[in-house]
């Protein structure tokens, strides 16, 4: 059983075989100049112009560094949701079409999936990466992007789509921009009184607080990119000393832009749920529990580094009801136009009581890689529902699902299960 929201205005979904443009940026040809960012990350209005020369203490990170060290993370990620996603489309019998650039096309999964598939259409890039993904958008009836939030690429993404006339299953762009700033996301929650870990800019916090040498300051402090994806430069500190020196050791890039924010590192159980949008219409398909590592670092910089593990499911520890209202708190605080697959990660503390004890931490506007372990639950039909091509309302999860776990690094059990 899946739960809905009411809303107006809902159109009638798509029946029949389709053409679908899947499209995955970290195969698909953003790393083929392995660039950090398309452009210099621009300047933000009020922060000093960086002219702080370099100190001692951690090792300066190199802003040449190609973004595959960046996106390492979440390359085999976007693998698997695409390898996962083209599979489910072709079992309901639709065309799926897809680009992979050259060193991706000789992935040992990516060989596997088309062998399994000779009727999905691939086109093999080496320049020009957008260009060529417009033209499959535009032969195909629905495109669905699969890319991260860094650097504003989804957002990008989306609307150079949109604006070449592909139909692409994704969010308005008011929500994309929304729920792709932390910290944009962070003052809308708090607006609504949703729980939210206290979200500050890295800027402030390192001249409101380092320089005093407040060691009452709340630790552990998690850091991250306010527009990361996954756990990509994610750290937790729990010593402030460590912290400062961190922060000295990259003054110029801190003071460059408001790039990074900080949080409390709370303690709770760290889980997920999805949700399927269209029309106003909010289906919430259960959650699933995270399981998150912390790697500590192994030069004298004394953080952790976060690293997402997979996950498994179904969570039971949270009622129905208790999801629902999460998501409806969440859905009233946010821009209207959530369109495709919704994610968000909340954290369930030691002791819950009642849906308002549960931490909201991010929303992803975006397919997660959780979407793994929902297709366990409910089988390949649930990419017809994503596509349109099936009522959400008609979904059922598998009355004999039993506990699943799933990895993005499990990449021949993505490839070969049967749903």
């Amino acid at each position: 059983m899946v739960f809905q929201y009411i809303c107006q205005n809902e159109s009638g979904s798509a029946t029949g075989r389709v053409r679908v443009a899947v499209l995955e940026y970290l195969s698909g040809g953003g790393l083929l100049n392995d660039p950090i960012s398309p452009s210099p990350t621009p300047h933000r209005s009020g922060c000093p112009q960086p002219d702080t020369p370099h100190r001692s203490g951690c090792p300066q990170p190199d802003t040449s560094l190609p973004a595959s060290n960046l996106l390492a993370p979440l390359y085999q990620e976007g693998l698997s949701m695409l390898s996962a996603l083209a599979t489910d489309l072709s079992e309901c019998g639709h065309e799926v079409h897809t680009c992979l650039e050259r060193h991706a096309a000789a992935d040992p999964l990516v060989v596997s999936l088309l062998k399994r598939f000779s009727g999905l259409q691939v086109q093999v890039i080496d320049s020009a990466w957008l260009d060529r993904w417009i033209d499959v958008a535009l032969q195909c009836d629905r495109t669905i992007v699969i890319a991260p939030e860094i650097h504003q690429q989804l957002e990008r993404i989306v609307h150079k789509l949109r604006a070449a006339g592909a139909f692409v299953i994704a969010s308005s762009a008011s929500f994309l921009q929304a729920t792709s700033d932390k910290l944009v996301t962070a003052e809308l929650l708090k607006e609504s009184g949703v729980p939210h870990p206290e979200t500050q800019l890295l800027t402030q916090y390192r001249l409101s607080t380092i320089p005093q040498g407040d060691c009452n300051a709340s630790l552990p402090v998690t850091v991250k990119r306010r527009d990361g994806a996954g756990c990509a430069e994610m750290k937790v500190f729990d010593d402030q000393h460590h912290l400062a020196e961190w922060l000295k050791s990259r003054e110029s890039q801190i003071l460059a832009g408001d790039d990074w924010i900080v949080q409390p590192w709370q303690s709770g159980r760290p889980a997920s749920l999805a949700i399927i949008a269209a029309d106003g219409v909010w289906t919430v398909l259960g959650a699933v529990e995270q399981r998150i590592e912390l790697v500590p670092d192994s030069s004298e910089c004394g953080y952790s580094a976060v690293s997402y593990l997979g996950g498994a499911g179904p969570l039971e520890c949270v009622s129905i009801d208790q999801l629902e209202r999460l998501a409806l708190s969440v859905r009233e605080s946010l821009p209207s136009g959530a369109h495709g697959w919704i994610g968000i990660d909340f954290l369930i503390p030691e002791s819950m009581h009642t849906s308002q004890d549960l931490v909201v931490i991010e929303i992803n506007p975006r397919l997660t890689t959780s979407y793994l372990g929902y297709r366990t639950w409910y089988g390949f039909s649930l990419a017809d529902a994503l596509l349109g091509n099936l009522n959400c309302s008609d979904l059922d999860p598998k009355s004999s699902c039993e506990i699943f776990s799933f990895s993005s690094w499990d990449c021949k059990r993505v490839v070969q299960v049967k749903v």
